[in-house]
């Protein structure tokens, strides 16, 4: 499995909901990515990000940050063997998949052993703030799923920020979660079993591709995985930090800055999918949150994850409490765990399909 350019090593049958051709809520952004701001949820709305001076550079200097954040490293566990096991069970095939971005590169991990029946489908969509991301740890990670569930995985190399910035890598997550689900059959997998999910930015991607997709029913995902997912733009990174956080409040804002492009964006509720209005917050597909003790990120991820639940959604939470952002996809304390309910829930999930 090579690594992949631009990301760095570090009881029935189905029933979906049937398409629809639905408004657009209140609140929800127009696929093409333009604000429409819908009422404000909470007084936090109205509080802009109080002019971050990230938002004042120009393109040279935001990538001259971005080479500064690809060039440190959050993720420091080593790869050993057996972590890397699950990599000799499935094989790896790179593919170009065009978007309205442009070509976009995929990685589609399938189990080696022969498949009974088509497989369940699964997108994963990587973490990095949007601006880097850990290519071969991805691997491993998929490399797990697929042998684990007997799943197709593909993994989204979506374009960078500030290079691209809002909203091209959630365009090509959305194109791509739809090419996937369209091409099902050739990729030897089932479309009604299709769920996606993704770390921290990834976890981003995933909520407002799954906000987009209720609206547009071009494919209705079976559920949502969403690791210590970033998804409140708005708040002030001095407001969510904390004396151990790994997250200075300026590489938070960096983030934020490269991919929102311009300040504004920040407020569009696919971005900031905190912000999405009640309407479009319901009949959204069964999500798991997984959240961390000593993230800053986990306040919102609790806070979305009650938001859901308030307009009817089947949603789990499980929080590890010694655990810090990215202790997932760095195997950090607690990974295991949350690898296994993350094999539990997803397992579930595909067996009540055909079931």
């Amino acid at each position: 499995m090579a690594p992949r350019a631009g990301r760095d090593d570090g009881p029935g049958r189905c029933h979906p909901r049937r398409a629809q051709s639905l408004p657009r809520p209140r609140g929800l952004a127009a696929a093409d990515g333009s604000a429409h701001r819908g009422d404000p949820q909470d007084p936090g709305q109205s509080r802009l990000s109080t002019a971050l001076p990230e938002f004042a550079l120009s393109q040279a200097e935001r990538l001259e940050l971005a080479a500064q954040l690809r060039g440190s490293n959050l993720v420091e566990t080593k790869l050993t063997p057996a972590l890397e096991a699950d990599l000799d069970l499935c094989t790896a095939e790179e593919r170009f998949i065009p978007t309205r971005a442009g070509d976009t590169r995929v990685v589609i991990v399938t189990p080696k052993s022969p498949a009974r029946a088509p497989r369940p489908l699964f997108l994963n969509i990587h973490g990095g703030g949007f601006v880097r991301g850990y290519q071969r740890r991805d691997t491993v990670f998929c490399a797990h799923l697929a042998s684990q569930l007997d799943a197709v995985v593909v993994d989204l190399d979506y374009r960078l920020a500030p290079e691209h910035p809002f909203p091209t890598a959630l365009h090509e997550g959305y194109d791509i979660a739809r090419w996937a689900v369209a091409n099902a059959g050739a990729l030897g997998a089932d479309p009604k079993r299709f769920a996606l999910g993704g770390h921290s930015a990834g976890g981003n991607l995933t909520a407002a591709i799954c906000l987009m997709a209720r609206d547009s029913g071009d494919f209705t995902p079976l559920g949502q995985l969403m690791s210590y997912p970033f998804l409140d733009g708005i708040t002030p990174a001095e407001d969510k930090l904390e004396p151990h956080s790994i997250f200075p409040p300026a590489r938070l804002r960096a983030f934020s800055a490269c991919y929102a492009g311009v300040e504004e964006n920040l407020y569009n509720p696919l971005l900031s999918p905190i912000l999405a209005s009640d309407e479009a917050l319901t009949g959204l597909p069964p999500a798991l949150i997984l959240t961390a003790g000593l993230d800053p990120l986990r306040f919102e991820a609790r806070k979305y994850a009650a938001r859901l639940i308030a307009q009817g959604n089947d949603v789990t939470v499980r929080q590890y409490a010694d655990a810090d952002h990215g202790f997932l996809i760095a195997c950090h304390t607690r990974f295991a765990e949350a690898r296994t309910e993350i094999v539990r829930w997803l397992s579930a999930l595909f067996t009540d399909c055909v079931s």
